[in-house]
């Protein structure tokens, strides 16, 4: 308790009284938001964006940033037809996000334990439209419209460190403890123990456990 009153003595001093009843006051907006989208404590902020949560399984300890945009899409509209889906949303423990990172779902994204991202992170596990296979969508209808390809999923392995401004494309699964370079745009699997960086993502270096080193490929 004295380390409570001695943290707003401090920042009285350093930032006046009426910031710091405005910090206050939003800490306890986001404290409360968490508990009424996930009815537990979770460090998420009052400006995230959280929809579908009852597809969503998130463990201890996330933490995330200014703007998150977590969504589990149930149903789209698509000629006039209406579509369901299940999407399962899987965040393991320990996990921490930075600010405007993205999650969109309509089938599998999992993430696990231990992994950080950086901010601005678009994670995905579906397209609007669908580009391969015998029935594929037109480029006539607005892509709002077209159907949502709903058979991919994305897996992103433990330990795993996520730069900033990094798109995951539909059907990727990255292995346990890889580094994903800034402005990476993964479109492929990447193999455990992996740093990978580029426009598509590439494997530059893997961890070499004899000599404990990375190595370069």
């Amino acid at each position: 308790m004295l380390n409570i009153f001695k943290n707003i003595h401090v920042r009285i001093c350093e930032q006046g009284i009426f910031c710091t009843f405005l910090f206050y006051v939003l800490h306890m907006m986001d404290i409360m938001y968490g508990y009424g989208i996930f009815q537990r404590r979770i460090a998420i902020k009052w400006t995230s964006r959280i929809s579908g949560t009852k597809y969503m399984k998130i463990g201890h300890n996330f933490s995330a940033g200014e703007y998150l945009w977590l969504s589990a899409i149930d149903i789209h509209y698509s000629h006039g037809v209406l579509k369901r889906f299940a999407p399962q949303i899987i965040i393991g423990n320990n996990v921490s996000v930075e600010d405007f990172v993205h999650i969109g779902c309509v089938n599998h994204i999992e993430i696990g334990d231990n992994v950080l991202m950086g901010s601005k992170i678009y994670i995905t596990d579906h397209n609007h439209g669908i580009y391969n296979g015998e029935i594929q969508s037109n480029p006539l209808t607005p892509p709002a419209g077209r159907s949502l390809d709903e058979h991919k999923e994305v897996v992103i392995g433990s330990n795993t460190w996520i730069g900033e401004f990094v798109t995951i494309l539909p059907g990727v699964h990255i292995g346990e403890g890889c580094i994903i370079g800034t402005h990476s745009v993964v479109s492929h699997d990447i193999l455990p123990y992996s740093i990978a960086v580029g426009a598509p993502a590439r494997v530059i270096k893997q961890f070499d456990f004899k000599n404990k080193k990375w190595v370069r490929v």
